[in-house]
C-alpha cells in the first residue's frame, strides 16, 4: 500500500525487517508524519512479525522476516509523508532496526 486516507483505519501495513526476527523479545512498529509526534506501536497495540509468505506493492515479504500493523482509529491524523519503521530486539546486544518505507496520506 502506497497510500492511505487522513482518518482511515483497518488497513495493514508492513515493514520489511530483512532477516528472522521470530524471537524477538520486543516489538515496535513506528509511525512517524512529516508534522506531529511519531506513533510508537508494540504487541499490545497488535504489531505482530508476519507468519506467512506475502507481496505487498510490488515487494515479497518473506514469513517471520516482516512487522505488521492494523492502523488504528486516531493513528492517521495528519495528510503528507508518513515514514513506517520497525525496530526488533533480539537479545540484550542485537536490536534491528528496519530501513524507513515512506506512505502518502490523502486528505
Amino acid at each position: 500500500m502506497a497510500w492511505l486516507n487522513k482518518g482511515e483505519f483497518g488497513q495493514k501495513v508492513y515493514v520489511n525487517m530483512g532477516e528472522d526476527v521470530s524471537s524477538a523479545s520486543t516489538i515496535t512498529f513506528i509511525l512517524e508524519p512529516q508534522m506531529g509526534a511519531k506513533l510508537e506501536r508494540g504487541t499490545s497495540d497488535g504489531v505482530a512479525v508476519g507468519s506467512t509468505n506475502i507481496t505487498v506493492d510490488g515487494e515479497d515479504l518473506i514469513a517471520n522476516e516482516y512487522l505488521e500493523y492494523t492502523i488504528k482509529e486516531g493513528d492517521i491524523t495528519y495528510v503528507g509523508t508518513w515514514r513506517l519503521k520497525g525496530e526488533c530486539l533480539l537479545t540484550s546486544t542485537n536490536k534491528v532496526i528496519s530501513d524507513y518505507k515512506r506512505i502518502q496520506v490523502r486528505a
